[in-house]
C-alpha cells in the first residue's frame, strides 16, 4: 500500500521556527542584558559603600543628588531627632519624580537600569552603617581622593551599563531635551554649587573646599571608567532632508552628506555622515525614526575625533 504523506504538524513552536544562528544571538543579547543589568547593581553597591564607609563618615558632602538628600537629614535632624541615617530614603523619593522622566523622556531600558541601580543604592545606603573604616586617615585630601576615586568608578560602571544612578543625570538630560543651552554637566554644577553653598555657611569651610576636591576626583574617574566623552560616528541613509535639519539644527551637530541612489530601488537618498555624543544618539535616534521610521542608521562607536567636538555632557 502507499504510504500516506505526512501532514505537517500545526503546532510548531516559535522556537522551531527560529535558526540556530538566531538562537544563538538571541542568546548572546540575553547574557549582554543580564551582564549589564548586574553590573549596575554592583556599580550602586560599590558607590554607596564609599558613601558610606568614606566620605559620610568623615564629614563630606557631595555635589548631587546624594548631597541634596544630605543636606534634607542635616536640615530635618535640626528640628526633629533623628538617630538613623536617611540619606538612602531622601534619594530614592527625591528620585522618583525623576523616574517618570526618564520613562517617558529617555527610553525604558534606560528606566529599568536606573531603577535597578537605585534601588541597589536605596538598599546598600540604608543597611550598610555609617562607620569610619578608615579611622587612621585624618587627611582630608587623601579621603577626597580616595572616596572620590572609588564612588566615581561605581558610578562609572553603572554608566557603562547603560543605566546611571539617578538624580542630576536624569534630570540633566530631561533639561537638555527643554533647553539646548543647557547640558548635564551645567545641570550638576548647578546643584553642586547649592550643596557648597550650603556646606560653606553650615560647615566648616575647610570641609566645603575638600568637598569640592571629592567631587573633582569623582567626575574625574566617573569620566574614565565610564568613557562619558565616547563618540559614535553615525552614517544615515534617508530620502528625508529633514533628518539633516534636525541633526545640524536639532543638534547643533555638523555633518557632511551627499547624494546617493538606492542600489535595489534605484531611488534618490542622502547619505549623512554625523559625531555625536553617547548621550546625544539616544534622543537622536528615536527623532530620526520620527521623522523617517525607514531610515537606514550605522553606528560605530569609540571612533577618534581630531578637531573641534563640543562635549554637551562635561
Amino acid at each position: 500500500m502507499p504510504k500516506e504523506p505526512k501532514i505537517p504538524s500545526k503546532g510548531r513552536s516559535a522556537r522551531d521556527l527560529i535558526s540556530p544562528e538566531q538562537r544563538k544571538e538571541n542568546r548572546k543579547a540575553f547574557l549582554k542584558n543580564v551582564g549589564e543589568f548586574l553590573l549596575c547593581i554592583l556599580g550602586g553597591l560599590i558607590y554607596s559603600a564609599a558613601i558610606n564607609l568614606i566620605v559620610l563618615p568623615k564629614g563630606l558632602f557631595i555635589g548631587n543628588l546624594t548631597g541634596l538628600a544630605q543636606v534634607i537629614q542635616d536640615i530635618l535632624k535640626m528640628v526633629v531627632p533623628v538617630q538613623r541615617d536617611l540619606t538612602g530614603i531622601f534619594l530614592f523619593l527625591l528620585n522618583t519624580p525623576l523616574f517618570i522622566m526618564s520613562f517617558t523622556s529617555i527610553n525604558r531600558k534606560f528606566f529599568m537600569k536606573t531603577l535597578l541601580t537605585v534601588g541597589s543604592m536605596f538598599a546598600a545606603m540604608t543597611f550598610i552603617p555609617i562607620v569610619d573604616i578608615l579611622p587612621k586617615m585624618t587627611d582630608y585630601l587623601t579621603i577626597s581622593l580616595v572616596g572620590g576615586a572609588i564612588a566615581g568608578f561605581g558610578a562609572g560602571l553603572c554608566l557603562q551599563a547603560g543605566g546611571s544612578g539617578g538624580g542630576t543625570d536624569i534630570l540633566g538630560v530631561y533639561v537638555s531635551l527643554k533647553r539646548k543651552d543647557f547640558s548635564v554637566g551645567r545641570v550638576n554644577l548647578i546643584i553642586s554649587l547649592l550643596i557648597y553653598a550650603y556646606a560653606f555657611f553650615r560647615k566648616d569651610p575647610i570641609v566645603m573646599i575638600y568637598s569640592f576636591i571629592f567631587t573633582l576626583i569623582y567626575v574625574f574617574v566617573v569620566d574614565k571608567t565610564h568613557y562619558q566623552n565616547v563618540k559614535i560616528s553615525l552614517m544615515v541613509v534617508t530620502k528625508s532632508e529633514k533628518v539633516l535639519d534636525c541633526i545640524t539644527r536639532g543638534f547643533g551637530r555638523g555633518a557632511t552628506y551627499w547624494n546617493g541612489k538606492g542600489a535595489y530601488s534605484g531611488q534618490d537618498t542622502f547619505v549623512i555622515n554625523t559625531v555625536v555624543s553617547k548621550y546625544e544618539l539616544i534622543r537622536m535616534r528615536r527623532l530620526l525614526q520620527d521623522i523617517d521610521p525607514n531610515a537606514f542608521i550605522i553606528e560605530n562607536t569609540d571612533v577618534n575625533v581630531t578637531g573641534q567636538f563640543m562635549s554637551n555632557f562635561f
